[in-house]
């Protein structure tokens, strides 16, 4: 066995006179065939060719623009056996290589150096914890992989998947892009976590810019929802979740009717209350006929009501919070109407597929 070690760079020269010597000695623990291969910009924009050459690694220059021009070109000229790619900022400890690799040997498609498993940690900013707990969970649901750290690209793969998976996205949102093609490729995919501490970056800035992140995100997350959604086709389970989210969808849209009637009515009745008991009582009513709806006639379950209720209850707050802090984030950014219909949709979509694997489950 053999390994390609891929380091995408931009403007990382700094970082990269510590780390290449501390990746071949971990390399060299190995004990297999390796070689390093530093992706740098297209037009190169410091001296990190100088560092490759004083290092003995090989530099390239990227092909394709972004990040995942960078990651694409890594694969291109990757030439080893398996594929190991980590961050060039130091974030990623180069200690954990082999622990990475024997994780891999054990029988994995893809081994992940986690941040979120036993014995992970990590040390970035409590925004972007929140922001990677909501990233991984969506895209966990998603693309149905079984992992806790799927944000990450500390990361071991064969370099024949990768070689054999068309990407298409352009930003960070390929890491998972890449797992759902290589899951569809191979009918299933094995992952296996080992516990790293993800560090902050050695020197220099970071290159991630919030809202093209988030939006990149969003966009991602709903053409591998569609893309996964064309797999389950082409099988009964398939045809049958799609029913499922159909009626889920429906029976939400006239849920929505019902809340509003009912509010509109009890605002309207002499007798009534003030309109924020008004509101609660109509979202009630409303939330109950969803429940019941999708309990009893969508998904045909009639035991555990109380758990059931319970868990659709807390699904509901969960996407709630999600929807407003999304909008919180983008509203000066984003039209209003187009921001609030499409965290409808991506609320809808991930209600559904939480209420499908928890509450209604058994």
């Amino acid at each position: 066995m053999s390994i390609s070690t891929i380091l995408l760079a931009y403007k990382e020269a700094e970082n990269l006179k510590i780390l290449l010597p501390q990746i071949k000695e971990n390399l060299d623990k190995c004990n297999e065939k390796y070689e390093i291969l530093v992706i740098d910009t297209i037009e190169p924009l410091d001296n990190t060719k100088d560092i490759c050459l004083e290092h003995g690694v090989k530099y390239i220059n990227q092909e394709e623009p972004y990040f995942a021009g960078a990651f694409r070109t890594g694969i291109k000229y990757a030439s080893m056996d398996k594929f190991l790619i980590m961050d060039s900022d130091g974030s990623h400890d180069p200690k954990y290589i082999s622990e990475v690799n024997n994780v891999f040997l054990s029988g994995a498609d893809v081994a992940i150096g986690s941040r979120y498993i036993k014995g992970g940690f990590t040390n970035d900013s409590i925004t972007s914890r929140i922001m990677s707990f909501f990233l991984n969970t969506a895209f966990r649901i998603v693309l149905g992989i079984k992992a806790k750290d799927i944000s990450t690209d500390y990361r071991m793969y064969h370099t024949a998947d990768l070689k054999n998976v068309n990407l298409s996205c352009n930003n960070y949102d390929v890491l998972q892009e890449v797992l759902l093609k290589i899951k569809l490729n191979k009918g299933k995919i094995i992952i296996k976590e080992t516990p790293i501490v993800f560090n902050k970056r050695l020197m220099g800035e970071s290159k991630r810019r919030l809202l093209p992140f988030i939006m990149s995100y969003i966009k991602t997350l709903c053409s591998l929802t569609f893309i996964r959604a064309q797999y389950f086709l082409k099988n009964e389970r398939g045809r049958r979740i799609l029913k499922q989210f159909i009626l889920y969808g429906l029976i939400g849209c006239i849920g929505a009717i019902i809340d509003f009637s009912v509010f509109y009515i009890l605002n309207r009745w002499q007798y009534g209350f003030n309109p924020v008991i008004n509101n609660i009582i109509a979202s009630f009513i409303g939330f109950s006929f969803t429940f019941s709806f999708n309990t009893f006639f969508n998904f045909k379950k009639s035991d555990k009501l109380v758990r059931r209720f319970l868990s659709y209850l807390i699904i509901c707050i969960c996407g709630m919070f999600i929807s407003s802090v999304i909008i919180y984030f983008l509203q000066y950014s984003v039209n209003l109407s187009l921001l609030k219909g499409t965290c409808i949709t991506f609320v809808a979509c991930l209600q559904f597929l939480l209420n499908k694997l928890i509450t209604f489950r058994f």
